[in-house]
């Protein structure tokens, strides 16, 4: 079965997406992280969807291994992405437990360059990263998705693209800093590790 690896940053819906594709019976994985050290890692078996860090560190190598494979790109206006972001590494992160934060520097460090929040950093990278995955993915559009859920994308893209049809329920959008108290990310650790 095709494997397809969300490959947009974290805070651009990536909750939404899982929650989607597990409505639409795909096998969503609650988290990547284990990919991070081993692309072989059994996980890889046990899905057909990933998302969220460290998945935009990993989907060259992804695509190389997995010939198949389908991306899709969440993403949301710069701006608005990083306030969000701000507030993860502000506010959210440091109530992670010290092996939790530890895991998260790694891939921070990784992809960013730091374990920190930098409005300049971030907002490079963010223009860095789009323009790498456009270029990638120049001569293969059909193999890339790209949602934004602030602009209403949902059931109509995400569908066809997956191969299924759209259901009745509507398209969730999750981890939206008003109705919820975690986030996806502080959650997936929870499930996965223990302190």
């Amino acid at each position: 079965m095709t494997k397809f690896f969300a490959i947009g940053l974290q805070r651009t819906g990536t909750t939404s997406l899982h929650q989607a594709a597990q409505l639409l019976g795909l096998r969503s994985a609650p988290m990547s992280t284990p990919l991070l050290d081993n692309l072989h890692d059994p996980l890889i078996d046990q899905y057909d969807l990933f998302s969220d860090n460290p998945i935009p560190l990993l989907y060259q190598q992804l695509d190389q291994l997995y010939l198949q494979s389908k991306f899709i790109l969440t993403t949301r206006p710069l701006e608005a992405w990083l306030k969000s972001v701000a507030w993860l590494f502000t506010v959210d992160f440091p109530r992670l437990s010290a092996q939790h934060q530890q895991l998260g520097n790694q891939i921070h460090t990784r992809f960013y360059g730091r374990t920190t929040f930098s409005e300049s950093i971030f907002r490079e990278k963010w223009h860095v990263y789009h323009q790498e995955v456009d270029t990638y993915f120049a001569q293969r559009p059909q193999d890339l998705l790209r949602l934004d859920f602030s602009q209403g994308d949902g059931w109509a893209e995400l569908c066809p693209f997956v191969g299924r049809p759209i259901p009745s329920q509507p398209f969730p959008h999750r981890n939206k800093r008003h109705n919820r108290h975690v986030s996806h990310w502080r959650t997936s650790f929870k499930r996965n590790f223990k302190s």
